[in-house]
């Protein structure tokens, strides 16, 4: 801060303490794995991380920009392309349904009339529903003559899942404005052309890492390596948002950092324009997108790549003021 030599800082807006985005620890260990029956076949994830001291609760993901290579199977319903498995069921084109093999005793009355002539049961069963957007949800018995085959393994769908179970962390958005002891009513605060620290909390892996995954199906392995690769932060004063390809450097409170020092990561943002003077509650949300890159490879000879984008779910919000300094003469000596 402004060191303070024969000189008095009239502060017009907020003041604060400095904002250390809060750090949640993780679990012990990085382990994630998929209950047997999910997907329409037993699936086995495993998970290793490169470096884990944090994390807490997982969150959605949103996929994004996917650029899959290979021959995956592509499913229709009246032209339009739909996923070819929801959950344990897969898309039957055949009966233009989802369906799972079912598994009835020979005695069953879901045979009915499809048996041979010594009363064996022929054809397959099938429990089935519809697509979500078209008709009931059913499930229903359904019988087919010819026995219906499943697609085949769709390896970025199966890594897809994997990352699913990492349950990767929503960046926590750290910032370097303060709270300033008498002012606490204005929150956090910061001034007009003072480069103000941005970071993400790389001790929680989940949220800025490496990690390798494994997942299997049918035969079918595929290995990928989940790794964050960009941040970007929106300071909500509609300028343009901050890209930072790194975590970014954590500003802890110290009264002999000046304002006008920079991040020596470089991931900052200087504001040019304050929020209304003397309005407590003319504030700037800042928030921020972690944006991570799925590298993966089938032992079929398939790869591809695609990306998943983490939003911050906690954003914190800031008055921006300015800082006015006025010269006072040292003291007549008496």
């Amino acid at each position: 801060m402004l060191r303070k030599i024969a000189v008095i800082f009239a502060v017009i807006l907020s003041l604060s303490s400095f904002a250390v985005c809060s750090q949640s620890r993780a679990e012990d260990g990085c382990q994630a794995g998929v209950k047997p029956g999910d997907g329409y076949s037993d699936i086995s994830v495993s998970v290793s991380c490169e470096s884990h001291e944090g994390g807490s609760s997982s969150v959605g993901l949103q996929v994004g920009d996917s650029s899959d290579s290979g021959q995956a199977p592509v499913c229709t319903l009246m032209g339009k392309v739909i996923p070819c498995t929801e959950g344990e069921f897969w898309w039957s084109s055949g009966l233009d349904m989802y369906c799972m093999s079912m598994d009835a005793p020979a005695d069953s009355t879901f045979w009915g009339d499809h048996r041979d002539e010594q009363g064996n049961p022929i054809g397959a069963l099938y429990l089935c529903h519809y697509y979500h957007t078209v008709g009931p949800e059913g499930p229903y018995v359904m019988w087919m003559g010819t026995p219906d085959s499943q697609p085949s393994v769709d390896p970025a769908a199966l890594v897809r899942t994997a990352v699913t179970s990492l349950g990767l962390h929503a960046p926590t958005v750290g910032i370097g404005a303060y709270v300033y002891p008498g002012y606490e009513d204005w929150g956090l605060s910061w001034w007009v052309g003072a480069p103000m620290w941005l970071w993400v909390n790389s001790a929680d892996d989940l949220q800025w890492g490496t990690h390798t995954i494994s997942a299997a199906q049918d035969g079918v392995s595929v290995t990928a390596t989940v790794t964050s690769t960009k941040t970007v932060f929106d300071p909500g004063d509609g300028s343009r948002p901050v890209l930072c390809r790194v975590p970014g450097t954590p500003r802890p409170w110290s009264g002999d950092d000046l304002m006008r020092n920079h991040s020596p990561s470089g991931c900052e943002f200087t504001y040019l324009e304050t929020n209304t003077m003397g309005d407590r509650n003319s504030r700037f949300t800042v928030s921020a997108t972690t944006t991570w890159l799925v590298a993966w490879s089938a032992s079929d000879g398939r790869s591809g790549t695609f990306t998943i984008d983490m939003p911050s779910t906690e954003n914190p919000s800031i008055h921006v003021g300015e800082i006015y300094t006025v010269l006072v003469p040292p003291p007549t000596p008496k």
